[in-house]
């Protein structure tokens, strides 16, 4: 499966506003209900390299399917503060497109968006972050699939949740299958 990467553009706003909406999005990722408004005003100023953040579409076949940011966590103090980490950079997303749920695409995302853009990017830091929800098992187990491993637990707005770790040179020939990521 070929995944490639392309900036965030104020074009896509409306799509992302959608995807937001979605109810496996709204699960772990967005839970409250967001307006197109909204969504320009938190996202549209990430675009373009305005803030530390940098924001991505993932697209598979020519079609976009998921939203991927990373930023240098000391960027954001009161972030590196609450996953007490001192370095490294930090990897949120979500899949956006229903369709493209539960055929090992979380894993290969995130396992190519961290070798083509993240580490790429970010050159001096040499370990990627990622926290999911502890009740969020599909993400967890994707997460996983794609070399992070568990670092330790910690609240996030009140919800009990797992920090991962993966470093930048983790080895490339760890066997995986593409359904890993499946979860009924």
């Amino acid at each position: 499966m070929s995944i490639t990467f392309r900036p965030l553009d104020t074009s896509d706003l409306t799509r992302l506003a959608a995807w937001l909406m979605e109810p496996h999005v709204r699960r772990f990722y967005q839970p409250a209900p967001i307006t197109l408004a909204e969504v320009a005003a938190e996202y549209a100023p990430m675009i373009g390299n305005h803030t530390p953040t940098i924001c991505h579409l993932a697209v598979s076949g020519g079609a976009p399917f998921a939203y991927v940011q990373s930023y240098r966590n000391l960027a954001y103090p009161e972030w590196a503060a609450t996953i007490a980490v001192d370095d490294g950079i930090s990897v949120d997303l979500f899949i956006g497109d229903p369709a493209f749920l539960h055929r090992g695409f979380g894993r290969a995302l995130l396992d190519a968006y961290l070798t083509q853009v993240g580490f790429a990017h970010f050159r001096t830091e040499t370990r990627a972050y990622i926290a999911h929800a502890t009740a969020n098992t599909t993400a967890l187990r994707c997460s996983k699939a794609a070399g992070f491993r568990p670092l330790r637990e910690f609240m996030e707005d009140g919800v009990p949740t797992l920090l991962l770790v993966r470093d930048a040179a983790r080895s490339r020939d760890t066997a995986y299958s593409p359904l890993e990521c499946w979860h009924r």
